[in-house]
């Protein structure tokens, strides 16, 4: 009777195996992408995310990246055959490394809001091909050693393909996935086209909001600014009620370039701006230039932590690297606590004046910086406010 029993419970296990096998079979062949050896994992940590293009792969070893958790890489698009070629065909190998080495996250940023070709994007987003552009791109992440892809396809390229958006970021989703890897997008402020529905919002891991360009040269007879405060605000309505995303999913995108108006009309890099003055460093406007200041910077960087998941930059090689830096002035801000955030600044020589160009970000004032920046030689203390006899 026992020996019954036990020929029954073998059986039984033989039929269960058989089972799991033939079900594991089935699934196989419906998923066309294998499980890596990583499972997806969310991030849920406070975003700090910047975008370097491809004309600035070579000043990686001068950018203060260490005070990122993601790298954007923009941009790559596909070539006639498929494949992802990246801009300028440069070789992103070295910058993925020591990026890495840094800590940070690194994503490949696809598509871009310059020129691509259009016909291109619609043939590998044709329901015949879009399979084997998705495992494309898996083989240019995996080679690079990339952490994911950022869809940065925008209103230049969306009208063209349409309603292939969607199955195209669900196919990409699905994919890198599997592969315990990452996808976000950079999407606009406060409208989208058509093509980008909720359903494929739904689908990214988190949405870098590009809060800039409300105007710019294009538009000649509205010169102002182009990503002042209240566009922030507005973006958050927009993302969080309209849209329905939740807070923990959206970034907050900011720049470090200018809009100038004067003809001839041309955008002007933070670096440059603060260049030619350091005071420039504390106003949003120039003339007929119009950008944003260690001020706005800060403000918004509180926004961001008080209302979303995170900060955003395009595009950091137009950052500068001294004490002026408004990603420093954003890793000030990130790591003050206490309440208020006021801008501080060095006193070397102790005289209770402090040296324009070298602002901090406290809510206290730290061991050696004072609250004015009117210090007109701060290494020496018989020389103090500019404003003194």
């Amino acid at each position: 009777m026992k020996h019954l029993k036990f020929c029954r419970l073998t059986d039984l296990l033989l039929m269960i195996s058989f089972l799991i096998i033939l079900t594991s079979c089935e699934n196989k062949e419906k998923r066309p992408y294998a499980i890596g050896p990583d499972i997806y994992i969310e991030d849920t940590s406070f975003k700090v995310v910047g975008y370097l293009g491809g004309g600035g792969m070579d000043k990686i070893d001068n950018l203060e990246i260490e005070k990122l958790t993601y790298l954007n890489l923009a941009f790559a698009n596909p070539d006639k055959n498929g494949k992802l070629v990246f801009s300028r065909n440069a070789d992103i190998k070295p910058v993925v490394k020591k990026a890495h080495a840094a800590g940070l996250k690194v994503f490949i940023s696809l598509a871009g809001g310059g020129k691509c070709d259009t016909a291109i994007w619609n043939s590998v987003l044709r329901e015949e091909k879009m399979r084997s552009f998705v495992n494309n791109i898996l083989i240019y992440v995996e080679e690079n050693s990339l952490d994911g892809v950022d869809v940065d396809i925008e209103g230049n390229l969306l009208p063209f393909i349409g309603n292939s958006y969607e199955p195209f970021v669900l196919e990409l989703r699905k994919a890198l996935h599997a592969k315990g890897k990452g996808i976000t997008c950079a999407l606009g402020a406060s409208w989208l086209h058509e093509s980008v529905s909720q359903k494929s919002l739904e689908a990214y891991d988190f949405i870098n909001v590009m809060v800039y360009d409300k105007t710019g040269p294009w538009n000649p007879n509205n010169a102002g600014q182009h990503s002042p405060f209240s566009f922030a605000e507005d973006a958050i309505n927009y993302w969080l009620v309209k849209r329905k995303i939740s807070s923990d999913r959206i970034v907050l995108g900011m720049p470090f370039y200018g809009w100038e108006f004067a003809k001839p009309a041309r955008s002007n890099t933070y670096r440059n701006i603060v260049k030619q003055n350091p005071e420039n460093a504390y106003v949003d406007q120039l003339d007929s230039l119009y950008y944003n200041g260690i001020p706005t910077i800060v403000k918004k960087t509180q926004l961001a932590m008080e209302k979303l998941n995170g900060v955003m930059f395009w595009e950091i090689t137009q950052d500068t690297v001294c004490d002026l830096s408004l990603l420093r002035a954003v890793e000030q801000t990130l790591k003050a606590e206490g309440g208020e955030v006021i801008t501080f600044y060095k006193d070397k020589d102790g005289d209770g004046f402090g040296d324009i160009r070298k602002p901090f970000q406290a809510c206290d004032v730290p061991v050696g910086y004072a609250s004015n920046r009117n210090d007109r030689d701060d290494s020496n203390p018989l020389i103090g406010s500019s404003d003194s006899k």
